[in-house]
């Protein structure tokens, strides 16, 4: 049906969609064939060529797919942190499904962790029950590449864009070998092989993270300039990491500290 106003705000219509609030003018009856075809179907479609979409830049082109998504690029993207929580859960499911299966087929429950001391225990159930400090990635990301990349003049909340798709590639990149690992169940690796499988996936993880910051910033340094650049990138979010981790280990101790383990990713 046509109408002279939307239906929705009420607006006047001088176009296919509506100048107030976006909706399309011509709003059609819901009919089981109308809703089956078009709004499931479509929309599901239409969902999921943007997740394609958006995974695919943050893999090939990270910097530049950021950089258009802030230059006003965004209709061909997916929400990047809708789909980072996707990919994460995804990985969480993949990682428990797999311990199901090897139980089922015959492989032995991992055993109960033992600790050193109750501080060690209440480490572990900060990381255990806080996965999500995955996040914490985008802030400090973020904070170091407005400190170290200023020719572009990009803002923190913008730096916050590109950050949050370079923590999307990471996350693809960890989805991919968490699914690759499930061949384990045909040709079974040996303990070598998942180190070095283990190994390798991090050391892609870690050079991503500096292709990313390449990709956005190489026209405006030398070569040395971003190389340098980077290398400060990853000290400073060492230092970070080292900052959270004191913290943390204060928490629990009381501000003792003394003798401790630390497994944040077991």
């Amino acid at each position: 049906m046509t109408n002279r106003n939307c239906l929705n705000c009420e607006k006047e219509l001088i176009d296919q969609f509506c100048s107030g609030c976006g909706q399309k003018s011509d709003t059609h009856r819901i009919t089981l064939k109308n809703f089956i075809f078009h709004d499931v179907l479509h929309g599901t479609f239409h969902i999921e060529k943007g997740i394609v979409f958006t995974a695919k830049q943050a893999l090939i082109r990270p910097g530049k797919a950021a950089l258009d998504y802030i230059s006003g690029k965004r209709k061909p993207y997916y929400n990047v942190f809708y789909l980072v929580l996707i990919v994460f859960g995804l990985i969480l499911f993949l990682s428990h499904f797999y311990d199901e299966i090897d139980v089922f087929l015959g492989g032995e429950k991992e055993p109960e962790r033992t600790f050193v001391n109750e501080a060690s225990r209440k480490l572990a159930r900060i990381f255990d029950h806080s996965k999500i400090i995955i996040f914490l990635f985008v802030p400090f990301a973020a904070l170091n590449s407005f400190i170290l990349f200023r020719r572009k003049k990009l803002n923190l909340s913008e730096h916050a864009i590109l950050s949050g798709m370079i923590l999307l590639g990471m996350l693809l990149i960890s989805l991919i070998g968490n699914i690759v690992y499930y061949a384990n169940f045909i040709i079974e690796f040996n303990a070598t092989f998942s180190a070095i499988f283990s190994w390798t996936v991090t050391a892609l993880i870690i050079l991503y993270v500096g292709y990313g910051y390449v990709n956005a910033f190489r026209k405006e340094y030398s070569k040395f300039g971003i190389a340098y650049r980077i290398l400060l990138f990853f000290t400073l979010l060492a230092f970070e990491i080292f900052v959270l981790l004191f913290i943390a280990v204060g928490f629990v101790t009381d501000w003792k500290f003394g003798l401790i383990t630390i497994n944040p990713f077991g």
